[in-house]
């Protein structure tokens, strides 16, 4: 169960990094006319969100259980 864990908590950060990857490339992308756009600002807010609960959660599942 322990090596479940582990693969599961290395490819959720894994999966973490690359939609990082993507909102970075997205916010280059971006026009300037975008930022300005308060659904644009909400999508990557909550966007970023989401990534940071990944996050969170693949550190979780990594962290030594009792």
């Amino acid at each position: 169960m322990k090596v479940l864990r582990i693969c599961c908590g290395v490819s959720v950060l894994f999966t973490t990094l690359a939609f990082a990857h993507l909102l970075h490339h997205h916010v280059l992308h971006a026009s300037a006319s975008d930022f300005r756009n308060p659904v644009f600002v909400l999508v990557f807010a909550a966007a970023v969100a989401a990534g940071i609960l990944s996050l969170i959660g693949g550190c979780i599942l990594l962290k030594p259980s009792r």
